[in-house]
């Protein structure tokens, strides 16, 4: 959960003592009162949350000369890592570990199943009548997106239509 923390700089309360009383008031045994678990609110969240608004406190405070020297900077920073990294892949792309290695990642950060809202849908319908067959079935296939389905699983009839779910 994320909360804003706009009140510690405008209340005048300094960053450090802002952290401490945070810590504080979260801190204690798991029977003591603590209205930010209460929430689920990760006191590190908090405190995350109050570092990025004390340094864009400080950003908004500079001149504009100096943000554009900053945000230019920050931009060199980013292009010579990427360049690196550019570099990188073209001097392994001809590799076969590489081409394994690209390969597993992208099927880690593609999913192979994607669920369509017409077909949550009808698996919806059907368990307000009580048949949750369809609803079971997809809940197989979803919770493992990233592995193709070992048989047909959505058939036609299921469905009402051809269109199911994206299979790449």
């Amino acid at each position: 959960a994320v909360v804003s923390t706009q009140w510690w700089g405008s209340s005048g309360i300094n960053a450090e003592y802002g952290k401490k009383v945070v810590k504080q008031f979260s801190s204690g045994s798991s029977s003591a009162f603590n209205p930010l678990a209460m929430y689920g609110i990760e006191i590190e969240s908090v405190i995350r949350d109050f570092e990025i608004h004390q340094s864009l406190e400080k950003f908004d405070k500079m001149s504009a000369e100096d943000r554009n020297t900053q945000c230019r900077d920050k931009w060199r920073e980013w292009l010579i890592l990427y360049k690196a990294r550019i570099d990188l892949d073209t001097q392994n792309s001809g590799t076969t570990e590489y081409k394994e290695m690209r390969s597993k990642v992208q099927k880690n950060s593609n999913p192979v199943v994607i669920p369509r809202n017409h077909i949550l849908q009808r698996a919806i319908d059907r368990a307000e009548i009580g048949d949750y067959s369809l609803a079971r079935r997809l809940l197989e296939v979803f919770e493992q997106p990233y592995e193709v389905p070992a048989e047909q699983w959505l058939a036609e009839r299921d469905i009402g239509d051809k269109g199911a779910c994206t299979v790449t």
